[in-house]
């Protein structure tokens, strides 16, 4: 019985409840709806805190563009105020590239501002869409601005220049004077270079001091007619015309630079010249030798014909009477010692070999700095009619020459960098002459 009653009950309780769920359907189906409500709005506030939402960055970036958009606008107003007093300060040639970017400044500004009328448009446009032209005027405004305070920069460069040009053309005139007094020692120099060198060696430096004169003549005029402009204001439209004087004195200092620099290759040309002279007897003294010791007759031909050459190529220079050519002899001694040189590779040591080319290498690079410089001036003269060919094995050499004189723990691939150099000086000399000539 007792367990009848129990189940009874049961039966009871369970359709009590049945009851229950029946009358209070509605509310329990809104109370799993409040619950479940409840937690997604918790969610989206945990993440909110987590991570600013796409609207309020929307908002930061917007409020940047606007900033941005009046600090373009009043640039492109203070621009157009600017270009007015360059133009009427330096004339309309000088102020057209200012100008012109105050013309594109103001077509980027344009185009921002229609971004921004778009983006207050009464259908507004998705919020990527609101970004992307939000980025879009940000970039906008900022490469105006920028622009435009590179614009403006330059004209308070040019300005300060013009302020300047009291101090500017006292140092033109001071630097004619002084240019002015290095002739009589070019001249100088120039006369004792023909008494003792080839006149080849000078072609490019025969009128250095007429050419100075000219362009020091030129500088003072236009240094003379630039004076008379000068204001009292302090603002001075001469800017110009100190430039066009500065590059005159420039050209006639480097003119009278150049003689006094290949008197100085030229004279440690001849230098070299006697050191290489007495390290290819000693070479002669040892292929001698080892022509006797070769081990056959074909080594001991080689040897005994790079004897001759070296032979050769030192009775030339001990006929050779003033004015000489120390380059032309370095050459053809560097030469002949090269054969030499390979002839008796296999009978030296390392040692040995080392030994040779720090004697040789001397020689070597002063011929190829002489060269460099003459067929440097050559070229510069020559102007435009010298084409690419011979400047780019100019070129070549020059970088010869930096691998030679970096290579100084290794003196034989120094040599061989040094005489890769003269080799390309040669053709570059060939090539240069041959352009100028047609």
């Amino acid at each position: 019985m007792p367990r009848l009653d129990v189940a009874f009950s049961s039966i009871q309780a369970a359709g009590d409840l049945v009851g229950g769920l029946v009358a209070g359907g509605v509310t329990a189906v809104l109370a799993v709806a409040v619950l479940v409500g409840g937690g997604l709005v918790l969610l989206f506030r945990r993440r909110d805190g987590a991570r600013p939402s796409a609207a309020s960055g929307l908002t930061t970036l917007r409020t940047q563009a606007n900033v941005l958009l009046v600090r373009a606008d009043e640039a492109v107003k203070a621009g157009d105020d600017e270009l007015g007093f360059a133009i009427a300060q330096f004339g309309g040639e000088r102020s057209r590239e200012f100008g012109a970017a105050v013309t594109e400044a103001r077509s980027k500004v344009t185009r921002a501002f229609q971004l921004r009328h778009e983006l207050d448009d009464a259908f507004p446009e998705s919020i990527q869409k609101q970004r992307e032209w939000t980025l879009q005027i940000v970039a906008l405004c900022e490469s105006a601005i920028a622009l435009l305070a590179g614009q403006d920069h330059s004209f308070t460069a040019l300005r300060d220049e013009e302020v300047a040009a009291p101090e500017r053309l006292a140092d033109v005139q001071s630097s004619i004077l002084a240019t002015r007094r290095r002739f009589t020692p070019s001249l100088a120099t120039l006369s004792r270079l023909a008494d003792d060198y080839a006149p080849s060696l000078l072609s490019a430096h025969e009128t250095a001091v007429a050419d100075a004169t000219a362009l020091l003549d030129t500088a003072e005029g236009v240094a003379d007619a630039a004076a008379g402009q000068l204001s009292p204001a302090g603002v001075n439209a001469v800017n110009d015309s100190l430039v066009d004087a500065e590059d005159a004195v420039r050209r006639a200092v480097r003119l009278l630079d150049a003689v006094d620099a290949r008197a100085t290759e030229l004279d440690a040309a001849t230098a070299a010249l006697s050191t290489l002279v007495a390290t290819a007897r000693a070479d002669l003294t040892e292929a001698r030798v080892q022509r006797e010791a070769a081990p056959d007759p074909a080594t001991s031909e080689a040897i005994n014909d790079a004897i001759s050459g070296v032979e050769a190529a030192l009775a030339g220079v001990a006929s050779a009477k003033p004015p000489t050519d120390p380059i032309t002899s370095l050459d053809a001694i560097g030469a002949a010692v090269a054969v030499l040189d390979a002839a008796l590779a296999s009978a030296r040591n390392q040692k040995q070999r080392l030994d040779h080319a720090v004697s040789a290498l001397g020689g070597t690079l002063a011929s190829a700095k002489s060269q460099f410089s003459a067929i440097s001036a050559f070229i510069a003269v020559g102007g435009r009619r010298v084409g690419a060919d011979a400047r780019t094995r100019l070129a070549q050499a020059e970088r010869e020459l930096i691998d030679a004189q970096a290579a100084g723990a290794d003196p034989v691939e120094a040599l061989d960098a040094a005489r890769r150099a003269v080799t390309h000086l040669r053709d570059a000399d060939a090539l240069a002459r041959y352009d100028a000539g047609h």
